[in-house]
């Protein structure tokens, strides 16, 4: 009776639908269920989440006074094609005299991948969607199809590993988005909260539909006090003050600030081709300096954690190759930390290891080497691995040829021209050559900092400051080193990260563990690249913001 009950609700539904006297104030919603419903009986069972409750969900969407639009899809339904399905339906109901505002499209996992591709295919920026439990971190790599467009809410659980945050997408797209809202609900359901009708969900959606825009709250269940939000606002105009003010130098890159998850603000702004005036976009690639030297630390903690390499050994052991007598003396530790004295390889040393700090190129080179020595394994392999499982499929070693929207770098000349780069890998890529985005690199540091891929042990071992690895920095002055990281305590705030400097390119990513808030710029125009004051003078301005801001929510 269940299934005589839905069938009969499936034609009254498009028979609303198909009518002629279409009531131009009526209100629809087309409502695009997640894939268990898709491949199984109404009264399946799922068994971690249980039986989901379509029919309830559409009850409610009806009792809210909509016409609601919906339908059980055929198991394996082609996501595009669906959607293309529904962009022809919401094509005749325009072409009706509806207004586009009236219209909504609600999707729910996989039904929020089709809305997705909904809003992507009409570009239409007074379409209402909203997409629950639909977004993946590696969507904007994965499926570069998708483009949003008009007023989007967004909507996720926080204990749902499946389906997250819309953000980064909503920042990669270049379709009007007329609106944007995201909630993040507390359920404890993981990716079960999306089979219960929840008024969690189902309450900001309809007010999504019925354009009660400025009642859905920004974040559910985790209310935003007034000061935090008066911060986060003086945060963004200070930081869009800095970045639009009016200059002969201005600012040629991206921005991108995140805390415990959330994006807190975001800029893309400039050219990737300044000649051809082409638009930087969210995921282009940038070379990304000495960040770089962070992915070969832990490459070479991961050889240690595997016992394959001992920290405070002469790298003899490893590289019995090197003929010079140095070898016999320097330490792979005195690598990692820049207290080595190599300058040149067949050359004597500076200073006898150990005693002096010297920011060095060469010693990430020789750790490389190590690395592949003791792995068996090329140096670009092992990196493209520990890519894949950080989910950054946007970051390459240069020599495996794989990136393909790398932004050219510029560099200013003396007579106050800039001139595209041509020798932007002349450094060694395990010391500043790799390629990645800014999204790429938020995902390094939730990798890195929240435990998987070090083990606790090696990852304090990796951050911690080492006793003599100090640097006279050109930008910060004093600074303190891990391996591969700096590692900075002033005013009481922990911050780890590293600025990063190429032919062309530079950029800088700091990470907050007390609050879980990763800075990130990229800039591929180098003003006043003989003073590099003045070169990251912009991302020097953003840090100090968000320090500033940190330490205003401390008070």
């Amino acid at each position: 009776m269940k299934i005589i009950s839905h069938l009969k609700k499936i034609l009254l539904v498009f028979c609303l639908f198909l009518c002629s006297n279409l009531v131009s104030a009526q209100q629809y919603v087309f409502f695009l269920h997640n894939k268990f419903i898709e491949e199984n009986d109404l009264d399946a069972k799922h068994p971690d989440y249980g039986i989901a409750e379509y029919d309830q969900i559409l009850d409610y969407y009806t009792k809210q006074n909509f016409v609601v639009i919906s339908e059980k899809r055929p198991g394996k339904t082609d996501v595009k094609l669906y959607a293309q399905k529904v962009v022809n339906q919401i094509d005749s109901l325009l072409s009706k005299g509806i207004k586009p505002s009236k219209i909504t499209v609600i999707g729910t996992s996989k039904g929020g991948y089709i809305a997705q591709f909904v809003s992507s295919l009409a570009k239409n920026k007074d379409l209402n969607y909203v997409f629950i439990g639909g977004c993946g971190e590696e969507d904007i790599v994965k499926i570069p199809d998708i483009n949003f467009s008009g007023n989007i809410l967004s909507i996720y659980e926080k204990s749902d590993t499946i389906g997250q945050s819309c953000t980064n997408m909503k920042l990669k797209s270049v379709n009007t988005i007329s609106r944007y809202k995201e909630i993040e609900l507390n359920t404890g359901l993981k990716h079960g909260f999306l089979f219960k009708a929840l008024p969690e969900w189902l309450e900001p959606s309809s007010k999504w539909a019925k354009q009660e825009y400025g009642t859905v709250p920004a974040r559910k269940n985790s209310p935003v006090k007034k000061s935090a939000q008066s911060t986060s606002l003086n945060l963004a105009y200070r930081i869009d003050s800095l970045l639009r003010a009016p200059t002969k130098k201005p600012f040629n890159g991206i921005v991108l600030i995140s805390k415990n998850g959330f994006t807190r603000y975001s800029k893309v702004q400039g050219f990737s081709d300044i000649g051809k005036k082409k638009p930087l976009k969210f995921d282009d690639q940038f070379v990304i300096g000495s960040i770089s030297k962070q992915f070969t630390a832990v490459l070479l903690l991961k050889e240690y954690e595997r016992g394959r390499v001992q920290l405070n050994v002469p790298i003899r052991n490893y590289l019995p190759e090197l003929t010079q007598s140095w070898v016999d003396s320097v330490t792979v530790d005195q690598l990692l930390t820049h207290m080595h004295g190599i300058s040149v390889l067949d050359k004597p040393l500076d200073f006898k290891p150990g005693t002096k700090y010297a920011y060095s190129q060469i010693g990430y080179e020789l750790l490389a080497r190590i690395i592949e020595k003791t792995s068996g394994k090329s140096f670009a392999s092992l990196s493209a691995a520990l890519f894949k499982k950080c989910k950054m499929y946007n970051t390459f070693h240069p020599d495996v040829k794989q990136y393909q929207n790398l932004v050219n770098g510029y560099t200013e000349q003396e007579n106050g021209k800039l001139a595209v780069e041509n020798t932007t890998f002349q450094n060694y890529v395990a010391a500043g050559s790799f390629i990645s985005t800014a999204h790429d690199l938020l995902l390094w540091n939730k990798c890195l900092h929240e435990g998987k891929i070090l083990s606790l042990k090696t990852y304090r071992l990796m951050i911690a400051k080492k006793p003599e690895a100090k640097r006279n920095h050109p930008i910060f002055g004093n600074v303190e080193y891990g391996y591969g990281i700096t590692h900075d305590t002033k005013d009481g705030i922990l911050q780890l990260g590293q600025t990063g400097f190429a032919p062309g390119f530079i950029s800088m990513d700091f990470y907050f563990p007390d609050t879980k808030t990763s800075v990130i710029a990229f800039d591929n125009v180098v003003w006043d690249d003989n003073d590099l004051q003045k070169a990251f003078l912009y991302h020097t301005k953003i840090l100090e913001i968000v320090r500033e801001n940190i330490l205003n929510k401390k008070k």
